[in-house]
């Protein structure tokens, strides 16, 4: 019998009920899946040849990888119980470590509440392991569509992020790409099999996540709301935004009304300067009206990505919150590239650091703000916990 202790430090819900698909058609376990990205491939000056990693998932029919992997082309629904997805699910009810999910498991290991720790807790009702084997053929196989979709329609963006590059990015891609490569990637527009998976399956789906890219930007992502207004499953749908929004067409407000809930996490890490600075190409006002007329009609919270850069400015940035009365979550600790991270900074920046920070914490925590608190608590604890250096390689490459 598996240890409970053991499961408790591996299982994560995901492989149950979702299913991601990143912007150049690579299906994950989650967003975090470290076998799910390829950015290597696109830094060769040559066009090489696009092998899947070995633990990734599979990939979609009309993405780049698909003359090159022929054995694991597939749609949504046969990537969901794919051999590397049944593998995952009998790895983790033995209560083993999936090396596809080392990003959490990092973060775990150094202080950072994970991805997998917080989606555990959203779904705590419906994470308990021995619930989870009860659904689970022998082989891995679970015989359900994933309510829980993660769909990246394609990498169009208006923005170049200091810790984001291309192919995430198409303002990346527009200024530094390899010849044999177009800014702009969407491995989901004309593929006819997934949008006939989406339609036959509308009635199953009950989250979705967008992100990017820039969703607000990327018409597959318009296409899937439209396609859930029509089929009328709409209103058992919450929809999820990770959004610059530096861009928020009206029209999306009338769509809105139909879904069960919006929610969108506003990316800022900083104010002012510093979020112009960080987020290059965006414009602080502009930013800030788009929050105050997001605001007026769904539940939106500043996102926020501690990283070295803005570490110092963290504090005027929880101020205008404050003000503002926004909810700010800042579990997203930067990790690549490394020398963003809080880990690179000089041991006498990091002292200083752990000083702010706790002032910051004890501000928070006096305003009975926790999430901010604890949040804060675990950068502190991630910070000082090891040397750039001791980065595993997937994580510092």
């Amino acid at each position: 019998m598996t240890d409970p202790q053991a499961r408790s430090r591996t299982m994560c819900v995901l492989p149950w009920i979702h299913l991601c698909a990143s912007i150049d058609g690579v299906y994950g376990r989650c967003c975090v899946d470290d076998s799910m990205y390829h950015n290597k491939l696109y830094e060769q000056e040559e066009e090489p040849e696009f092998l899947l990693n070995d633990d990734a998932v599979g990939c979609s029919p009309r993405s780049r990888y698909a003359a090159d992997n022929p054995g694991r082309v597939m749609g949504l629904a046969d990537a969901f119980n794919s051999p590397n997805m049944r593998r995952t699910r009998l790895a983790m009810l033995a209560g083993e470590r999936v090396d596809a999910c080392s990003y959490c498991y990092h973060r775990e290991d150094h202080g950072a509440l994970s991805y997998r720790q917080e989606i555990n807790q959203r779904f705590r009702d419906i994470a308990d392991p021995d619930r989870l084997a009860a659904r689970t053929a022998p082989d891995g196989t679970v015989e359900d569509f994933p309510f829980f979709l993660d769909i990246r329609f394609g990498n169009t963006c208006n923005l170049r992020c200091v810790m984001c590059a291309y192919p995430v990015s198409s303002g990346w891609g527009a200024k530094k790409r390899p010849a044999w490569s177009s800014a702009v990637i969407d491995a989901y527009r004309d593929d006819d099999e997934l949008w006939q998976t989406l339609r036959e399956n509308a009635h199953l789906i009950r989250r979705l996540y967008f992100a990017g890219g820039e969703p607000f930007m990327q018409p597959g992502h318009f296409a899937l709301l439209d396609l859930l207004v029509e089929t009328g499953d709409a209103g058992n749908v919450d929809v999820v935004y990770n959004s610059n929004l530096t861009v928020l067409p009206e029209s999306v407000f009338d769509r809105f009304r139909h879904f069960k809930s919006i929610g969108i996490g506003a990316s800022c890490d900083g104010y002012g300067e510093v979020f112009e600075r960080i987020r290059q190409g965006a414009k602080w006002e502009t930013f800030i009206a788009n929050v105050r007329r997001a605001r007026s009609e769904v539940n939106l919270w500043l996102q926020v990505a501690p990283q070295r850069d803005n570490v110092w400015g963290l504090r005027d940035l929880l101020e205008f919150a404050r003000a503002e009365g926004l909810d700010v979550d800042l579990a997203n600790v930067v990790q690549w590239p490394a020398e963003m991270s809080v880990l690179s900074l000089p041991e006498e920046d990091k002292t200083r650091a752990t000083g702010e920070l706790t002032s910051l914490i004890d501000w928070c925590a006096g305003l009975g703000w926790e999430k901010p608190a604890a949040d804060l608590r675990a950068l502190r604890t991630f910070m000082n916990s090891a040397d750039p250096v001791d980065l595993p390689p997937e994580i510092a490459a």
